[in-house]
């Protein structure tokens, strides 16, 4: 079995570095593209989702997840959601805050809550898995092994598994810190 952890840290990584440029890129060139009726509307969906529980956050984040996972499509799925979550959040902090200190402090929020962090290494597992997969499958096809004789639909499974529990995990937690800082930092944020 090829469990790597290595490569699910470097995963991480570069979500951290694909979130990071594109928030910029969305915060200075964002509202250019995107109107701030569009991004009201998104508020108003979050702030809607908010009260669906942690299980809706599970739910809404694993079809993200499987989508990661799947072997060959998985990676490019990967980097259009992380490029759009990125993008989005840097217009929402553009037009919300408009601030680069509020936008640091949005990402450091999204990236290194518990629940960023957690989601994030989810996403990296899974993403990982797809990539071990899809890798298999181009060595199958040349010849040059087996996807089962080298272990990788287990291994597969393995991360996919890991990356769901994880994502049970961020979703409770992510719904705990909404509810404690509602009447906090959020409320803050939009008055």
């Amino acid at each position: 079995m090829r469990f790597d952890l290595r490569r699910v840290i470097i995963v991480y990584a570069i979500e951290l570095l694909v979130l990071t440029v594109l928030s910029i890129i969305g915060f200075y060139i964002g509202p250019l593209f995107v109107n701030e009726s569009m991004i009201t509307s998104l508020e108003n969906e979050l702030r809607g989702a908010t009260g669906l529980g942690p299980n809706y956050i599970f739910l809404h984040n694993l079809v993200i997840d499987t989508l990661m996972a799947i072997p060959v499509v998985g990676p490019f799925f990967f980097v259009f959601t992380l490029a759009t979550t990125g993008f989005v959040l840097g217009v929402f902090v553009s037009y919300a805050l408009n601030s680069p200190i509020g936008l640091v402090l949005s990402l450091l929020v999204t990236m290194f809550f518990p629940h960023g962090i957690i989601e994030l290494f989810a996403y990296a597992f899974s993403t990982s898995g797809s990539l071990l997969f899809t890798g298999g499958i181009i060595n199958t096809i040349r010849r040059r092994g087996s996807v089962n004789r080298d272990g990788g639909v287990i291994a597969f499974i393995i991360y996919y598994v890991i990356s769901v529990i994880l994502l049970y995990i961020a979703a409770n937690v992510e719904y705990f810190e909404i509810t404690a800082l509602k009447g906090g930092i959020i409320s803050g944020m939009f008055s």
